[in-house]
């Protein structure tokens, strides 16, 4: 029996298809025009023309170290009113080096959906996990 998808498992499946092809212009849609991002290091506002200066940058990184697949896997939604949502995400993160077996890892974030907006925006990320350290650990991200 197939499960029909909720408006925000969507989004987010639609955010996993972008960052997994590395299409910048189709993920900065996906976020306010000012948005918080946070994560073991501390919390920041973005502005999304910053963001869109910074993430065509941070995708040649992840191509360079060998980031071949991200998935979604897992997502746990929380409706928070009539318009917000909170969502807590697993990604799978599958990098492919020469010489080496595949290495797959997996990362938790968060993220505040407003809803009430066409399309759907991240008001907030939050990443649980410092994911450049655990690449940094498995010698994949440079020390």
């Amino acid at each position: 029996m197939e499960t029909t998808k909720t408006a925000v498992e969507h989004f987010l499946h639609q955010y996993a298809s972008h960052t997994n092809k590395g299409d910048v212009p189709e993920l900065i849609t996906c976020f306010a025009d000012v948005f918080i991002a946070g994560g073991p290091q501390g919390a920041q506002p973005v502005r999304a023309g910053d963001f869109a200066l910074a993430l065509p940058k941070r995708v040649q990184l992840f191509d360079k170290m060998g980031c071949r697949r991200t998935e979604l896997v897992k997502i746990q939604e929380n409706r928070l009113d009539a318009r917000y949502f909170s969502a807590r995400t697993r990604w799978r993160l599958t990098f492919e080096r020469s010489g080496n077996a595949p290495l797959s890892i997996e990362v938790e974030s968060t993220y505040l959906v407003d809803t009430g907006t066409e399309p759907f925006r991240f008001l907030v990320y939050l990443a649980h996990d410092d994911i450049m350290g655990i690449l940094k650990q498995h010698g994949i991200a440079p020390a």
